[in-house]
């Protein structure tokens, strides 16, 4: 082995150095001191060991002229190349790979990559790839099958899971693949040619949801992003804010029957979203204490409230008869995609035009030109008092919500009152 790091000698000759390093080897209790220097031949690297210093020169200066008897061109090389070229060596020992042919390699690598990273970061991603492709394989309906067990079984809301294993079922019918195997691209186009605005992001939601559920249990790569999170969210515009007047309330309630009035009574006198109306029980309505719990699994908020009985609305809840004052409120709790169409079709015939979440909007409006407090009212409706002012609030008069919150049920034996004619006797 080399007694020193440094060398002996350093033979140079016509531009070209070779280092000469001082070797003691035991064999059988003797000790034997030479000299060795290497050398590369038909890719393979040699050493070259003698007794003495001088012959180690001489052989030396022998392989540089047979070296470059044809390669005038060779220059000599510095102390730091040299330095260079001896720690790549020592990193190639025990390998097969010549220093020319590694060096070669990285060079390919380096084109091949055009400033993209580095091969340090190119041999990670592929090795990310090759780990992906082990990767368990599943179905988009097997999966969807699969998340709305999961989702039942953490105890979620039948109605929130019953909306979402709708919209991911129609998704599954499209893609019935390998959830790995779609890109983003299909997952927006596939959107954009159905929804919207607000809906298409719902719709983006749901995917993105599933999309993560399959992350978690294995059967997507966790190291990046997964397709539903490249699919960009659309600008919403704001829906147009209408509220009904108290006469077309009237004529609303005064058409519609059974639990979708009651329904209507709650949303437009308590200012319950339409799915919290769809979501409340019976036990829920406190009729003796005056107050409706909006419970935390039911609010859209996830927070629990208490929403007054008014006057109005107490009257319309007792329309239904005690014995049946139990389970939900309405029969269309477990079918989300019915709420609106429900409401709507209870304007049918009356004269009146249907206003998305106008019921809601309503009560905000003339309860607060009641009250006079935009906390008050936020704080029965679940909302802050900045989105109370920018996304429900439209302006009308005390006299306007006196006259709303008189909508009361016609006296049983009397028919509804008409509506008075303005202008002078003949």
């Amino acid at each position: 082995m080399p007694t020193d790091s440094k060398p002996a000698l350093v033979v140079s000759l016509r531009n070209m150095s070779i280092p000469i390093f001082e070797r003691t080897d035991k064999k059988n209790g003797s000790v034997y001191r030479g000299y060795v220097f290497s050398y590369t031949e038909a890719g393979q690297r040699k050493q070259k060991r003698c007794r003495t210093l001088d012959s180690a020169k001489a052989e030396a200066q022998k392989f540089i002229r047979d070296r470059t008897e044809h390669q005038p061109h060779q220059r000599e090389i510095s102390l730091s190349e040299f330095a260079d070229w001896s720690a790549a060596m020592r990193m190639l020992r025990g390998r097969a790979e010549t220093l020319v042919e590694v060096v070669s390699e990285w060079a390919r690598a380096q084109d091949a990559l055009g400033g993209r990273g580095t091969l340090a970061d190119a041999t990670a991603a592929f090795a990310r790839t090759v780990r992906e492709t082990k990767l368990p394989a599943i179905t988009v309906p097997d999966l969807v099958a699969k998340f709305a067990a999961a989702k039942k079984a953490e105890g979620l809301s039948a109605l929130y899971v019953d909306d979402i294993e709708k919209k991911l079922t129609r998704f599954s019918n499209t893609f019935r693949g390998h959830i790995g195997s779609i890109k983003a691209e299909e997952i927006s186009q596939w959107i954009f040619a159905r929804a919207k605005g607000r809906h298409a992001n719902n719709l983006r939601a749901a995917i993105s949801t599933l999309f993560s559920f399959a992350r978690a249990e294995g059967y997507l790569s966790r190291e990046k992003k997964h397709a539903a999170e490249l699919v960009r969210r659309v600008k919403e515009r704001p829906p147009p804010i209408g509220i009904y007047t108290p006469g077309q309330l009237r004529a609303v309630l005064s058409k519609a029957r059974g639990r979708t009035r009651t329904a209507m009574a709650i949303a437009a006198f308590g200012g319950l979203r339409i799915t919290e109306v769809f979501r409340l029980e019976w036990s829920d309505v406190n009729l003796e204490r005056g107050h409706i719990v909006v419970q935390a699994g039911k609010a859209k908020t996830a927070s629990r409230r208490i929403v007054p009985i008014l006057t109005a609305l107490d009257a319309w809840l007792k329309l239904v008869p005690a014995e049946e004052r139990r389970g939900f409120v309405t029969p269309q709790y477990a079918n989300l995609e019915n709420i609106s169409r429900v409401f709507s079709g209870g304007f049918d015939g009356t004269g009146v035009e249907f206003k998305q979440n106008g019921f809601r909007h309503s009560f905000a409006s003339y309860r607060l030109a009641t009250v006079k407090s935009a906390d008050q009212v936020a704080l029965e409706m679940g909302n802050s008092p900045r989105k109370l002012f920018t996304n429900y609030r439209e302006l009308v008069t005390e006299d306007e919500a006196a006259q709303w919150f008189a909508v009361l049920p016609p006296r049983p034996g009397r028919a509804p009152a008409r509506k008075k004619r303005t202008g002078k006797k003949k």
